[in-house]
């Protein structure tokens, strides 16, 4: 389906002159054409004003500031008949200079950009409806270098952290080819309750089993981020969502809003999923890690 664009943009104010703004507003009306705002002494828009022009495939309507006749900085709406819109911030219409703007499309996905000296700096997009529904990537533009991050994302905030030591190492629970890491969950009552949770270097995010997401409702501060995706392996596909964990302890460090994913559907057996997978993704909160395997050790940095 052919998307549907809408961007809307973020107006600031603009300052114009005494003389400008207390202009005595004029009206000027012909086929397919309306303008009400200041005028100079030869007609002509020259300040704040409203224009409107419409054709058989669009309407464009300019609001802002005007100058020798032409829209110079301000809002411009384009209706389209199709049912499209978009809405446009320009600093300077002329030479299409922008300051910011949003693209919505009508299948709700939305992608606002920031721009500082005419250049793209960021970007947040929003997915509406779907597969994704509330996935949320930011990008950062600096210079050839994309920085992209994501509300599913384990990413590094060193406040999230908490703990003296500069690095901790924890033992694992081996068994036969199997390492797990003991992850002590934290209660609303500030209890808490481990439990071993298979370390897997193929895997990218932390999956919560169906069970233990049961006892974290019950128990624990978490967030639903709102976002779905489908997971599973051969043979089998289900869906998930997205949590955020407020707390949760890895040896003597505390660490605050972890990210994981949950099966919140049954295989295709009729069973809900209980695997629990702790992925390369959740280690990238920490500043590095490392794992010496004839120790059996994780050590973790903050």
């Amino acid at each position: 389906m052919t998307k549907q664009l809408l961007i809307i943009l973020l107006f600031p104010f603009l300052i114009f002159s005494q003389s400008n703004s207390d202009c005595k507003k004029e009206i000027i009306e012909r086929d397919n054409y309306y303008y009400n705002g200041c005028l100079n002494y030869e007609g002509e828009p020259e300040g704040i004003g409203y224009e409107k022009k419409s054709t058989e495939s669009q309407i464009q309507i300019f609001s802002g500031y005007f100058k020798n006749g032409e829209f110079y900085s301000g809002e411009l709406s384009v209706n389209f008949e199709s049912g499209e819109k978009r809405l446009i911030n320009y600093l300077d219409y002329a030479n299409k200079l922008i300051s910011n703007e949003i693209y919505e499309w009508s299948d709700g996905d939305k992608k606002q950009t920031f721009y500082k000296a005419g250049k793209k700096f960021k970007e947040i997009i929003t997915n509406g409806p779907g597969d994704t529904e509330g996935l949320i990537i930011e990008r950062s533009f600096e210079g050839n270098e994309i920085i992209e991050t994501r509300n599913t994302d384990n990413n590094r905030v060193p406040e999230d952290i908490i703990g003296d030591k500069e690095f901790i190492e924890i033992k694992l629970i081996q068994n036969k080819n199997q390492y797990r890491i003991p992850i002590e969950f934290i209660t609303r009552e500030g209890s808490s309750f481990t439990v071993p949770i298979l370390f897997d270097t193929g895997a990218t995010n932390f999956l919560i089993g169906y069970k233990l997401y049961q006892d974290l409702l019950e128990k624990c501060e978490i967030t639903d981020l709102k976002v779905k995706s489908k997971g599973g392996g051969v043979g089998s596909e289900f869906i998930t969502k997205y949590i955020k964990i407020k707390e949760l302890k890895i040896g003597d460090y505390l660490i605050k809003n972890v990210v994981a994913f949950v099966p919140i559907s049954k295989d295709q057996d009729g069973n809900y999923i209980n695997d629990m997978l702790l992925g390369i993704g959740f280690l990238r909160k920490f500043h590095d890690v490392s794992w010496s395997l004839n120790n059996n050790i994780m050590t973790f940095s903050k």
